[in-house]
């Protein structure tokens, strides 16, 4: 073999030894596939990353800095926030100065709430984390619900302050360890506050967890009150007519009062815009400016601020229009 060969030969190994060495992949994602489709704003993300290879964790979401992770272990599990829509997910080890590895996820949060958002694109599908054995998660987390996940569903009936620790939490729930984040929040529906998952998740029907549908099958189970109340008023609002209560209230935790995924206003805005100016027109009964929705007091609910709800009844009336005081 002549020496020009030998040295043509030595180049291609050299280019193909650096070419396998880049090509391999440092960052392994569990958790979630690309291109799912989500129904919640909190996603957990779960990867490994073996011991030495990375000393810093960057995660972009939409292009804006979410969180910073210094790995010291080999599987490493956080939360993001999902906005509705495509959320574009980048992670990026590095070490030291030095670029190592990063995946790129596209996640399909879908909403009820917003029209534009209520169908995924076709090539999203939704992803059933509990359909798998997953053995990897199994060395750190009991992935089958216990006793203690179908606790009373009154917080009251605990003893006072006994369950205010969360570490009692992470003991008495083997859903926590991975969703404690969704109760998050100011508010905190009853049964997620004590962590009864199965109130309301179905363990024993596949895909894994599910809950009946339509939403007041379950709902309806505690909240026998309201049910009683409106199913026999004679006009009733949309979303309770065809039994869809997450469409307004989050099933787990929330920002603001009643569960509501925005404020009262913001959310009746959401799909009455034609009343989003602030000012609902009445004609010409006393105001051709129109009445009020926000920004006021509210005459009958003392401190509170004058919104939607202060004239209309959210749920089901006697009244058309969805008024309230039976006027």
């Amino acid at each position: 073999m002549s020496i020009k060969s030998i040295y043509l030969s030595l180049v291609l190994f050299i280019v193909s030894g650096i070419n396998a060495e880049s090509s391999q992949q440092t960052i392994t994602l569990h958790y979630p596939p690309d291109k799912a489709v989500m129904e919640y704003d909190l996603l957990g993300i779960s990867l490994r990353v073996p011991k030495g290879s990375a000393d810093k964790i960057k995660v972009d979401v939409n292009e804006d800095n979410k969180v910073d992770i210094i790995p010291d272990s080999e599987i490493e599990c956080f939360t993001v926030f999902l906005k509705p829509g495509i959320n574009i997910i980048e992670i990026i080890a590095t070490k030291g100065s030095e670029f190592v590895d990063n995946v790129t996820l596209n996640v399909f949060r879908r909403s009820d709430l917003i029209s534009e958002y209520r169908n995924p694109p076709s090539d999203f599908k939704k992803y059933y984390f509990h359909m798998e054995e997953r053995s990897q998660c199994a060395k750190c987390h009991v992935l089958k619900p216990g006793t203690y996940d179908r606790k009373p569903v009154n917080p009251a009936d605990f003893a006072p302050g006994t369950f205010d620790d969360k570490a009692l939490f992470a003991t008495t729930s083997t859903c926590y360890s991975c969703h404690n984040k969704i109760t998050s929040y100011k508010y905190v529906h009853g049964p997620a506050s004590v962590w009864s998952c199965l109130s309301c998740h179905d363990n024993g029907s596949s895909p894994g967890y599910p809950v009946k549908k339509p939403d007041t099958e379950i709902c309806y189970e505690c909240h026998v009150e309201q049910k009683n109340k409106w199913t026999t008023k004679p006009y009733v609002h949309g979303p309770v007519t065809i039994g869809k209560c997450t469409i307004c209230h989050s099933p787990h935790a929330s920002k603001y009062p009643f569960n509501l995924y925005k404020s009262a206003w913001d959310l009746c805005v959401n799909c009455h815009a034609e009343n989003g100016s602030g000012k609902h027109v009445l004609g010409d009964s006393f105001s051709t400016e129109g009445h009020p929705t926000r920004d006021r007091q509210d005459p009958v609910r003392i401190g509170k601020e004058l919104t939607c709800s202060s004239c209309h009844n959210p749920h089901a009336s006697n009244s058309p229009n969805l008024w309230a005081f039976d006027v």
